[in-house]
């Protein structure tokens, strides 16, 4: 596997592990934008990254976030995203593991923010047959382009969240700040006013596979974690045998790839904004 030269690429942060799933004393190796690296923890908690295979370059830059460890192998200009939410009481931390998929990272960005599936890969949970048209939403460009936001997205879901008592209409902000995370900003059903969160940390292996680092920010006291997790699980389950069956694996981003409608706003916004990036890595440029 060949580390790619993608300047944009590698000037991303990455999830690349949760911290807590690496013992003290331990190592682990992994793959990144094609480049081999191994994660070592020492006994007294702290992290070290390193190029694999020998290699004799500087080690890539490393910082813990949000429970997770972040590397970044190129010179970033930004910070990690910022989650505010992360620091603020009441809300409950899911940490949904992490799930390899063999597409590119960008594929599965794209499906977590495409409401138009929900009737048909979630049915009876987050959509159903009766009420499969997606409204109106708007699309923004937030901090001087640098991030994504579909907003004012509603939806009426059978089983929203493992809270969920039954149907309702649920409103949905979707935030992308960078090409390999995404958020979701969903009405809380427990709590009236406020938001629940969850989010996918992708980590590019190379242009076709991934692991995604997945949590959840919940105000939610009646389910216990275990409960909680199970109702996500489900959803990523059905999102990825979706994902394993889409060609190509990178994601197209020629505009005679696209098929403009109402509910594609958010995928088409995404796909010309990853395009007016300058990104290459796990996209598919040809016109057919």
């Amino acid at each position: 596997m060949t580390r790619t030269n993608d300047q944009v690429a590698l000037n991303e942060w990455y999830a690349i592990a949760f911290t807590a799933e690496i013992p003290k004393g331990s190592s682990e190796t992994t793959t990144l934008l094609g480049q081999n690296l191994t994660v070592h923890r020492s006994w007294d908690g702290a992290f070290q990254c390193a190029l694999s295979d020998g290699a004799s370059e500087t080690p890539p830059l490393l910082k813990e976030r949000y429970g997770f460890l972040w590397v970044s192998l190129g010179r970033p200009s930004h910070d990690i995203v910022e989650i505010p939410e992360f620091e603020q009481s009441g809300r409950k931390f899911i940490h949904r593991g992490r799930i390899g998929v063999p597409s590119s990272g960008q594929r599965v960005i794209e499906n977590f923010f495409d409401l138009s599936h929900f009737s048909f890969v979630h049915t009876g949970t987050l959509g159903g047959y009766d009420s499969a048209e997606v409204p109106k939403y708007s699309v923004e460009y937030r901090e001087n382009e640098r991030e994504l936001w579909a907003v004012g997205c509603s939806f009426v879901q059978p089983k929203a969240s493992a809270a969920a008592g039954g149907a309702s209409t649920v409103y949905y902000d979707y935030r992308i700040p960078s090409p390999f995370i995404s958020i979701i900003y969903k009405d809380s059903l427990v709590k009236v006013g406020k938001k629940d969160l969850i989010g996918l940390f992708v980590h590019p292996h190379d242009e076709e596979s991934c692991t995604v680092h997945s949590f959840a920010l919940v105000h939610d006291d009646q389910n216990n974690a275990t409960h909680i997790l199970h109702f996500y699980h489900e959803i990523f389950a059905q999102d990825r045998s979706i994902l394993l069956h889409q060609r190509p694996k990178k994601l197209p981003v020629h505009p005679r790839r696209e098929i403009p409608t109402i509910s594609d706003a958010s995928s088409i916004a995404y796909r010309r904004w990853l395009d007016r990036s300058g990104l290459q890595f796990g996209l598919d440029h040809t016109s057919n």
